[in-house]
């Protein structure tokens, strides 16, 4: 993709950042000169990620228009979905003119698969089309794509929602173990497949793996200094700490129950309240 390589100089230079120090943990500092001085970068992640450091916005850096039009749309998508208004971001989807197959850029194309996928399958139900964009998004993306990692993740989901557990447990495996071997810093977005698995873990009564699992996405945010899903991860957390104990007479949803205030979840707060009620030893 194109790159709008000067920005990034002049915000590394201003933070006195040499090459090698913005890369530390993300990628080589060739990737940074070659995106600085031939105004290209292959990978949206790496891009995104020397973006958070330079405290950018993406889309500022993107020189194609199109491009950076799909990253926006992408970016609501996002926070649709995060909020379960999954309908409504498949609707935003359907009704853009933008052509991703159009891109030489792999990794939107990706994204825009899992999007398509995810809004699919909880927006409708709609496994067959869901397993498709799935598929497509694995197949497309490359080792540090995090969006194609959570469509193998997602694959876990259809399996879950069919009640082909054995299935589900797979895919949510082989997520687990991609992020593992990712080559550059995990992305936040990551976080929703610490929390995915560890809610199937919970489902299927491996509390003690839900649990490492849900503080894994919890440590996740810390290293970004974020809130992101931090009031799902703290309840997981908590939920699962007093199934694996028997020395924990009550589960300690305090901290859940702040960030769900804070996130204005009432559905998580209500759940957080029949626990309270009905789980005591």
């Amino acid at each position: 993709m194109r790159i709008k390589g000067a920005i990034i100089r002049t915000a590394r230079k201003q933070k006195r950042l040499s090459q090698v120090t913005l890369a530390a943990g993300i990628c080589t500092q060739g990737t940074v000169s070659n995106i600085e001085n031939k105004n290209v970068c292959d990978s949206l992640e790496i891009l995104d990620a020397i973006c958070k450091r330079l405290n950018l916005s993406l889309e500022s850096v993107l020189d194609d228009n199109d491009e950076k039009k799909l990253t926006s749309l992408l970016n609501h998508v996002e926070e649709l979905c995060n909020t379960f208004r999954h309908k409504e971001a498949y609707s935003l989807l359907k009704e853009t003119s933008i052509n991703v197959a159009d891109f030489q850029n792999k990794e939107l194309e990706v994204r825009w698969f899992y999007f398509m996928g995810i809004t699919n399958l909880l927006g409708y139900d709609n496994t067959t089309d869901g397993l498709f964009y799935f598929y497509r998004a694995d197949e497309l993306g490359d080792s540090n794509s995090v969006y194609a990692i959570l469509s193998v993740n997602s694959l876990g989901i259809v399996y879950e929602m069919a009640n082909e557990l054995d299935k589900a447990q797979i895919y949510y495996e082989k997520s687990i173990d991609m992020l593992k071997k990712m080559t550059v810093k995990m992305p936040i977005e990551a976080t929703k497949i610490f929390f995915n698995t560890a809610k199937f873990y919970s489902l299927i009564k491996h509390y003690d793996t839900a649990y490492d699992l849900a503080s894994q996405g919890m440590n996740l945010n810390r290293s970004y200094q974020s809130l992101y899903m931090l009031d799902l991860l703290a309840y997981e957390t908590a939920f699962n700490d007093f199934m694996r104990s028997t020395e924990i007479t009550r589960p300690d949803f305090s901290s859940a129950k702040v960030f769900a205030t804070f996130n204005n979840n009432q559905n998580l707060l209500n759940v957080i309240e029949n626990d309270e009620k009905t789980l005591t030893r």
